[in-house]
């Protein structure tokens, strides 16, 4: 036998009879070993019959399974076998599923499904139980099993939503916690307040099923579990739903949980809801006792942000936005409450405006930042993130750094978009205002971490450039700068819409 070390040893020549019997004895050996492999509810136990359309097949039954081959040749479905994969491989139509004995999960369509049990290896290639054919196979086809009489109809209809994979990320703020649920694919999706500490997220023709690689961890969602067309979120006590949205690129559903709030009055006059305009959070960075970066002069870099923000507000309302400001005035504000507000409000872009500083003070121009989930793009990115992240009042988020990193793993698709936005600022910062171009950079900013937006960070210029520190305290160039940047916000979600 193949890897078996063999001694070779000159012996006299066998009589020739030798060699019959000996294969006889191999071949027999043969059988009783196929017959020994072969599982015991894989032996026959006679027919059943399956109608399709008209037409009758009897199916061969091996204990508790059904022969698979002949079911798919009477819904014309085709099948494949795979041998280097050791998997069979059916196809009807533009649906596509992909099993493999003994394993307790199938791809269908191209999403891994748990099952409640394994297709076995049967003499007719393989074998599966009644609920498998109906739930795995059947189902994705649009077709399910009915009992008639002693056999089955296969009828139109599946009676078994497909699959929808979800993979929870959650962020806790200071007051409110951030649910993220990222979608394999796009449905319908309704967020309701169920009984006692229950979220009930229910789905349209779909049966959710969760992703169970990455781990959730929150203070205020205690456990998340599916159960046919619905997730059930417990919550902690005295949590409750604050709001809830789906959004596209990647499909999505955000749901915000936090103290639960009074009971509304209801609204004695229904009136005609008025179409929503997009919200945009403009943020400007640091405020109280945190006043960012300072020029020789003492400019301070809390009091160029709040006054470019302004001024950015104004011109974005003009143009129809709703805009609002995380800080209005010198106040303090924990970075992650930053995001969390541009996440209550279902923002369709979050701009937080600070100010540079550089040891060499001949470094001039604005540079834009966006999302790093790794590593800054160099040096000088990583010290301004450094700086960034010092700053402002400590949030109060809940977890370790893993709870970090798992969150930005949820967050890894809405980077293109933050990059697209951030190339759009950048672009008209440089050319709006003469700049040099600095580039668009990457860096872990917290105040960016949480965002379920495009979401930015730009440093406008540099407070330690003595010339650049003097435009940015006059107030022509600050208009200017606002000017620059709403352009470059609306010229990004003008392309996006």
């Amino acid at each position: 036998m193949a890897g078996v070390p063999r001694t070779w040893v000159r012996l006299p020549p066998p009589p020739p009879c030798f060699y019959m019997r000996s294969i006889t004895h191999i071949l027999a050996l043969l059988v009783v070993l196929f017959l020994a492999a072969l599982p015991a509810q894989a032996q026959p136990a006679g027919t059943v019959t399956f109608s399709f359309d008209g037409n009758v097949a009897q199916v061969p039954r091996f204990g508790s399974r059904i022969e698979l081959m002949p079911v798919l040749q009477l819904i014309g479905a085709q099948a494949g076998y795979s041998q280097a994969a050791g998997t069979y491989v059916i196809q009807l139509g533009n649906h596509q599923i992909q099993i493999t004995p003994q394993v307790r999960f199938a791809l269908v369509d191209g999403e891994l499904e748990k099952t409640n049990d394994a297709a076995v290896v049967s003499p007719g290639g393989i074998a599966v139980s009644e609920s498998y054919l109906d739930r795995v196979i059947l189902s994705p086809f649009a077709y399910h099993l009915e009992r008639s009489g002693a056999g089955y109809r296969i009828a139109p209809g599946a009676m078994v939503a497909p699959v929808v994979t979800v993979r929870a990320a959650a962020a806790d703020f200071g007051t409110t916690t951030t649910l993220v649920l990222t979608l394999s694919r796009h449905v319908a999706v309704t967020v309701t307040a169920g009984a006692g500490r229950e979220l009930l997220v229910h789905f349209s023709d779909a049966r959710p099923q969760l992703d169970g690689s990455l781990p959730m961890r929150s203070r205020r969602i205690v456990a998340i579990r599916a159960a046919a067309n619905t997730l059930k979120i417990e919550l902690a006590p005295g949590q409750g739903l604050l709001a809830s949205h789906q959004l596209t690129g990647p499909d999505r559903v955000i749901v915000e949980v936090g103290r639960r709030p009074p009971t509304p009055v209801p609204t004695p006059v229904a009136r005609a809801r008025k179409p929503k305009r997009p919200t945009i959070v403009i943020d400007p960075g640091h405020g109280g006792a945190d006043s960012g970066a300072v020029s020789a002069s003492g400019l301070e870099e809390k009091v160029v942000s709040l006054a470019v923000a302004t001024r950015l507000a104004t011109l974005l309302k003009r143009d129809g936005y709703v805009v609002r400001l995380t800080r209005a005035g010198d106040e303090t504000r924990a970075l992650t409450d930053r995001t969390a507000l541009a996440n209550r409000l279902d923002a369709v872009a979050f701009i937080s405006l600070h100010a540079n500083a550089s040891t060499v003070s001949s470094v001039r121009g604005a540079e834009t930042y966006y999302m790093s989930l790794h590593d800054a793009t160099d040096a000088h990115a990583a010290e301004t993130a450094r700086k960034e992240n010092a700053a402002g009042a400590p949030g109060r988020r809940g977890g370790s750094q893993l709870d970090l990193i798992l969150w930005d793993m949820a967050q890894a698709r809405v980077l293109n978009r933050s990059a697209l936005l951030a190339l759009d600022i950048q672009r008209q910062l440089n050319s709006f205002l003469d700049l040099p171009d600095r580039g668009v950079k990457q860096a872990p900013f917290v105040v960016l971490t949480g965002a379920t937006m495009p979401a930015v960070l730009v440093e406008m210029g540099f407070l330690s450039n003595p010339a650049e520190a003097g435009q940015l305290a006059d107030p022509a160039y600050r208009q200017r700068l606002a000017e620059a940047l709403a352009r470059g916000i609306e010229e990004f979600l003008r392309s996006s819409s």
